[in-house]
């Protein structure tokens, strides 16, 4: 009898469904969910796909603060940027759409099949995967929705993973590099959580596990290249980030900018005593059961290695917990700088993210291992799940397509795109971040378009703040005279005002559509020059 033979029915390869069909398949069932779960403009895309608009095009929205910061993600401007000389933003966002999730499928199917072997097993995790962050996250991470950089990382992580547990050391190295050169971030967690994987399996060797030994010059030549390899692809993007965090600034700056970013701009992301109760009792069910699905995986060195980075991710994320446990106001905790400066650093985005990788891996296992004809009437079951998950992801994000394209707030861009010059400065409503892409205009401060060095957060901020400030005290007469639109206009420079809520305004409107009025401060003062640009 065949070793094939011996093997049940439901754990045989199918030669007819390849790694690449099955990775077609894949990055189809991504495709479908992100332009369901984020239709365009999805809530990223505009801040990045704006700003790789302008690193091309300097002129482009020129006086926009956000896009005149310093770029902190310069290789996904570099590779994507380029396109928007020739094509509008929504058909590159597109594109890179296409570009970064079928990065995923290829890491994703390589690196589940590696796992789990069975032909339809990445598929069938991956419908996992996304049925669990259908249904939410812990610090606000995710990998499938619109195109950003981070979404390049994770595919090039997943592929990392793969190549490291088939033994191509030096294709997980430049795969790793490339990752951390589009997000130096992302990248560096899961690099720092390969390393302690590695480090674990160096002080408790078994055989077949260990990718190089003391006494084979071999093995220590592939690592000095490895780690050549690493280091070229991951300068692209590294040292833009290490000169972005090291640029002289001066202690104050670079403290409030940390503050801000941390407990305030960021906190949903940053700050651990802001998630949710649900969201951690949540994820504590997702490790409970994560480890409980163990024992359905084939034992195998790629399991260790996986459940090892994934082990990884939580000991970051258990730190970051620790760093950023304490009283509130955060000024209260124990050596508060030094742990607010380390919280910047996202220590819980990876665990985010992989946790439920791990879950959705074990599930796969799991049912996999059940008779064929169990999971044969089961896949009317999950299709109906999987449609109704669906459904409630779109209805989740409704509010917020709605905003976006609003045809009333379309119409308001379109009238500023088509016959107001390229030179005015823009306030929109603070909860709308779609302007410059509809409008292709400048703005002055917006809540969503926060720059990353510490200059232009304190920058950030004081307008916000001013604006806050400005719009409360002279709301005492309950309207907003033309004295007064006046005085704001040469304190701030902007030329134009759009509202929704925010009024009313002695001056007449020049543009007004459903509830959005345009009010043009030019006429106001034709010799003032702006105090802040």
């Amino acid at each position: 009898m065949s070793a094939s033979d011996s093997q049940p029915s439901a754990l045989r390869t199918s030669p007819r469904w390849t790694i690449s069909h099955e990775a077609l398949m894949v990055w189809m069932s991504l495709l479908a969910y992100s332009f369901l779960s984020a239709p365009l403009p999805a809530l990223n895309e505009p801040h990045y796909l704006a700003k790789a608009k302008h690193y091309w095009q300097p002129e482009w929205c020129a006086g926009d603060l956000f896009l005149e910061s310093a770029n902190a993600h310069v290789v996904f401007y570099q590779t994507l940027g380029w396109l928007t000389l020739w094509l509008p933003l929504p058909v590159v966002a597109v594109i890179g759409r296409g570009l970064a999730l079928g990065l995923v499928a290829i890491g994703w199917t390589k690196l589940v099949r590696q796992l789990l072997t069975q032909a339809g097993t990445a598929l069938f995790a991956l419908w996992f995967f996304l049925a669990l962050q259908a249904i939410g996250n812990w610090s606000g991470e995710w990998i499938v929705g619109g195109v950003e950089s981070k979404v390049f990382t994770y595919g090039f992580f997943f592929w990392s993973l793969a190549a490291w547990c088939e033994g191509r050391l030096i294709t997980a190295a430049a795969l790793a590099g490339l990752g951390i050169s589009f997000h130096p971030v992302v990248g560096i967690w899961g690099v720092f959580a390969i390393l302690g994987t590695m480090l674990w399996e160096l002080c408790r060797p078994r055989s077949g596990t260990a990718d190089f030994a003391v006494n084979s010059s071999k093995i220590w030549g592939r690592w000095a290249i490895a780690v050549n390899v690493f280091v070229l692809t991951a300068l692209p993007g590294l040292w833009p980030a290490i000169q972005l965090i090291t640029a002289p600034v001066d202690a104050t700056t670079r403290y409030a900018g940390t503050y801000i970013q941390v407990f305030y701009r960021l906190a949903h992301h940053l700050d651990p005593m802001l998630f949710p109760t649900r969201a951690y009792v949540g994820y504590l069910g997702l490790i409970v059961l994560w480890i409980a699905l163990q024992r359905f995986v084939p034992a195998s060195l790629t399991a260790r290695r996986l459940n090892g980075v994934i082990i990884g991710a939580l000991i970051f994320a258990l730190c970051g917990i620790v760093i950023g446990y304490g009283p509130r106001p955060p000024k209260e905790m124990p050596w508060f700088a030094t742990r607010m400066h380390l919280l910047k650093f996202y220590p819980f985005r990876l665990a985010d993210a992989l946790v439920p990788c791990g879950m959705a891996w074990g599930a796969t296992a799991f049912w996999w291992r059940q008779p064929r004809t169990l999971r044969q009437h089961q896949v009317l079951l999950w299709s109906v799940a999987a449609l109704t998950l669906g459904f409630v992801t779109y209805r989740s994000q409704a509010d917020r397509i709605a905003k976006a394209q609003d045809p009333a707030w379309q119409e308001v861009c379109t009238w500023f795109r088509e016959t107001q010059p390229r030179d005015i400065l823009v306030q929109t409503p603070h909860d709308r971040y779609t302007f410059k892409w509809y409008a292709a205009r400048p703005e002055y401060v917006t809540f969503k378009d926060c720059p990353q060095d510490a200059p232009g957060i304190v920058e950030w901020n004081r307008r916000m703040l001013f604006l806050a400030k400005w719009y409360q005290q002279n709301f005492t007469d309950k309207f907003y005279s033309t004295a007064e639109m006046q005085e704001f206009h040469e304190q701030t420079g902007i030329t134009h005002v759009v509202t929704d809520r925010l009024g009313p305004f002695e001056m007449p409107p020049v543009m007004e559509s459903g509830p959005y009025r345009v009010y043009d401060l030019r006429s106001l003062a034709p010799a003032a020059q702006p105090a802040v640009r």
